[in-house]
């Protein structure tokens, strides 16, 4: 399983996001939250997402008797862009959620069209294969000092 390098603050944006707009966002299981692309120098962020998360309606016709919504899990698919320079100016994070991902790949398309695209898994694959490549020579190089 390749090692991923999450990013807690566009998890928490989007947890909120999702609090605000009708969803469980507290008891959202993020399968996804990787970053998708970014604009030179760095300070706008392309985010995408999946989780699967609790709907709760607004209106009271899903209540059960104890008050409690029914609702069914569902998966949603996202789109989280993020300025640095407006986190300072505690301006929000935008955030797009779509049923399925072919909304979310156009989304994605759209808004990153002139930044530097990530490769899916480019940001945790190789620091993971770095690590195992380093643990790999310093077993070897503690085998071969012990047998000489």
């Amino acid at each position: 399983m390749p090692l991923t390098i999450s990013n807690r603050s566009t998890e928490a944006d989007v947890r909120s996001w999702l609090n605000n707009n009708g969803f469980a966002g507290k008891t959202a299981k993020f399968e996804e939250l990787e970053l998708h692309a970014i604009q030179r120098p760095g300070w706008v962020q392309v985010f995408r997402f999946c989780a699967r998360v609790k709907y709760h309606p607004l209106d009271n016709s899903n209540l059960e008797a104890d008050g409690d919504v029914v609702t069914d899990w569902q998966e949603v698919f996202g789109v989280a862009l993020d300025d640095e320079r407006e986190r300072k100016q505690n301006k929000k994070t935008q955030i797009w959620v779509f049923n399925n991902p072919v909304e979310q790949k156009e989304k994605l398309n759209l808004i990153s069209n002139d930044f530097l695209i990530c490769k899916k898994g480019q940001n945790g694959e190789l620091l993971g294969t770095v690590l195992f490549l380093l643990v790999v020579v310093s077993v070897a190089i503690l085998l071969l000092s012990c047998f000489q």
